[in-house]
């Protein structure tokens, strides 16, 4: 899939007051640290963003166990209240998440190896001096930006479908699917339409990343950070 940064920053954000920001979960959870209810959001958090942490884990190197790790990574970060103990200057919840999970596998390799030293099997080799407890890929913080990026494109790509299939509509939006994703031209007869849903699109993934940033201030940035991940990274459909 392509998806060009200008494509989607063509289309300007809707009118003040049509489609304000909502009040995001990640500053949500922030603000309602003793708030019970605020283990839901919490729980949502992870279930949306779970598959770009478990390809990171994988990234790092931990084969067939990734799976268990990021299922613990999660429980233990639920249970040490990560979220609650973000610090504001720490908002993009890529970032945090991506930091939280590397000390997390961190770990893991150090007790792995620990392990291996006291079976006495010969302990993982790490060739540089300074390298890191864990044999990840260079370009492994690329990778989950991609698929972070994909993650978020996703959902607001779901919502607007969702959108159109409620309305008995779901045809129009697969003809101007293509051209909401790249370069592709409609018919005439839907270049209304697609500029309406390329606008949609464009509230939605704000939104979307709204949901993942403290400081409503950077979500333009990080939103066009993402976009130009998805540009010079495509992603199959």
């Amino acid at each position: 899939m392509f998806f060009g940064e200008r494509a989607l920053m063509s289309a300007e954000p809707s009118p003040p007051g049509a489609s304000a920001f909502p009040v995001t979960m990640w500053s949500r959870v922030l603000r309602t640290r003793d708030d019970v209810q605020s283990r839901a959001a919490l729980e949502e958090l992870c279930a949306a963003y779970r598959e770009p942490v478990l390809n990171f884990v994988r990234l790092l190197g931990c084969g067939e166990d990734s799976e268990d790790i990021t299922q613990e990574f999660f429980t233990h970060f639920l249970r040490r209240e990560g979220f609650q103990r973000a610090e504001p200057e720490l908002g993009r919840l890529r970032s945090y998440l991506k930091s939280a999970v590397r000390n997390h596998v961190s770990h893991w390799w150090r007790a792995r190896r620990a392990l291996r030293r006291g079976s006495g099997e010969e302990a993982l080799s790490l060739d540089a001096e300074n390298a890191p407890e864990f044999p990840a890929p260079p370009d492994a913080d690329t990778r989950y930006d991609q698929e972070w990026a994909h993650t978020i494109l996703s959902r607001a790509l779901n919502k607007l479908r969702d959108g159109y299939v409620q309305r008995g509509r779901e045809a129009v939006y697969e003809s101007i699917k293509p051209a909401l994703l790249g370069d592709a031209t409609v018919d005439r007869s839907l270049a209304v339409e697609q500029h309406r849903a390329r606008r949609r699109l464009a509230d939605l993934l704000r939104h979307e990343v709204a949901d993942t940033v403290d400081d409503p201030a950077e979500v333009e940035a990080e939103l066009h950070h993402l976009l130009r991940v998805l540009a010079e990274h495509p992603v199959a459909p």
